[in-house]
């Protein structure tokens, strides 16, 4: 694949990494204010696979264009890749933990009344009790692992623990492709996903989320698969993307297929008989201004949105008599003017971090120079 094209595909990412993060807002608004009856965009879990699969290939593509300069079967690769994700991740969430902290009793009961009032069963547990226990688990990011913590704030940021696993995994997995290749990947992660979900082992009932890797790692696998055929140039695409299909039909849930075949299309439809062409025209919408300001907000939308819509929306059904249509549309400029508006100071705080990231990496995976004491230096000179 050109250059020209390869650029183009990859800033389309944006727009659909911005589109993700709002059909999750989308979602929550058709939940909160009682809207059941639209499909897919009521089901924000089908987003949050796309961005999982985004991860996936946007991890694999950059390391793909980085391993012969940062290698992982060098440490100090392992030390700079997860330092630059920590801090991606980390500072905007850490400061989104204190309003989620000193207000979560109210946010609480906000949600079970409003829902209530519309007719809307809660999609979160009971939380679990503020203690030493549950900060350090949300602050070590650990707490996707836990049924008893991984939904217990009102944020919801499962999935960022979910990321944070994916991370810590990524370099293995990326040894594992070197040793064994990508049809061997491609087959782990099945496995393992499917192990996971049966009904036999009963894992995925702990949970309400599929925060643990295990439960959500076949969104992954298919983007780094995908990714890999980008980069390399693997024989025929088309074979790759069908087999990215087949893995997403063992989750036996269509809508996630089709979320995977959209991928699938945006990225690889270059040459297609009547598909080429409008993946073509689709691609330039999706890499335009705006689709690039919805991706740059798309962390802060995703995180903040919530803290927005619970309060607006029990207001808007404590208040008034609306009926759904109307509830949803009051709820959804509301949420999305501040969520969106916010973002642009947030995303301040998302660069200062991913800078700080950047400038400890590299400080700390240089390898160290050797002081020479001076008399020593005179006479290797002299020799």
């Amino acid at each position: 694949m050109d250059k020209t094209k390869s650029d183009t595909n990859l800033q389309s990412l944006d727009g659909l990494r911005g589109l993700m993060a709002l059909w999750v807002l989308c979602g929550h608004v058709c939940h909160y204010a009682g809207m059941t009856f639209i499909p897919i965009l009521r089901s924000p879990d089908y987003a949050v696979d796309g961005f999982m699969l985004l991860s996936g290939f946007l991890m694999t593509y950059h390391y793909e264009l980085r391993a012969t300069k940062e290698p992982w079967t060098s440490w100090r690769t392992w030390v700079s890749f997860y330092i630059r994700r920590y801090f991606r991740i980390s500072p905007l969430y850490y400061l989104l933990l204190v309003p989620a902290y000193l207000f979560h009793s109210y946010y609480s009961r906000w949600a079970e009344s409003g829902l209530r009032l519309v007719f809307q069963p809660t999609f979160y547990r009971s939380p679990a009790p503020f203690d030493l226990s549950h900060v350090l688990m949300h602050v070590s990011l650990l707490f996707g692992l836990s049924p008893r913590y991984h939904v217990s704030l009102i944020l919801p940021d499962w999935s960022l623990s979910l990321e944070m696993q994916f991370y810590l995994a990524f370099p293995f997995l990326m040894l594992f492709v070197m040793r064994f290749g990508w049809l061997a990947c491609a087959a782990l992660a099945s496995a393992i996903y499917a192990v996971s979900n049966s009904t036999v082992l009963g894992y995925a009932k702990g949970f309400a989320q599929p925060s643990p890797l295990c439960l959500s790692i076949l969104w992954f696998a298919i983007g780094m698969i995908w990714a890999g055929s980008y980069v390399e140039g693997r024989g025929n695409h088309r074979l790759w993307v069908l087999l990215g299909c087949l893995l997403a039909s063992i989750s036996g849930d269509f809508h996630d297929i089709l979320v995977v075949a959209v991928f699938a299309w945006v990225l690889f439809a270059d040459g297609w008989i009547a598909m080429g062409p409008s993946a073509t025209m689709v691609r330039r919408l999706l890499s335009g201004r705006i689709s690039k300001f919805m991706a740059d907000s798309s962390y802060s939308v995703y995180l903040t949105h919530l803290l927005i819509l619970i309060p607006v929306a029990y207001l808007i059904a404590t208040h008034f008599r609306l009926p759904p249509v109307l509830r949803w549309s009051i709820a959804m400029v509301i949420t999305a003017v501040s969520a969106y508006s916010l973002a642009a100071a947030l995303h301040r705080i998302e660069t200062f971090g991913i800078n700080i990231g950047k400038t400890l990496a590299y400080k700390l995976s240089q390898p160290v120079e050797r002081h020479i004491p001076f008399e020593r230096q005179r006479n290797v000179f002299a020799d």
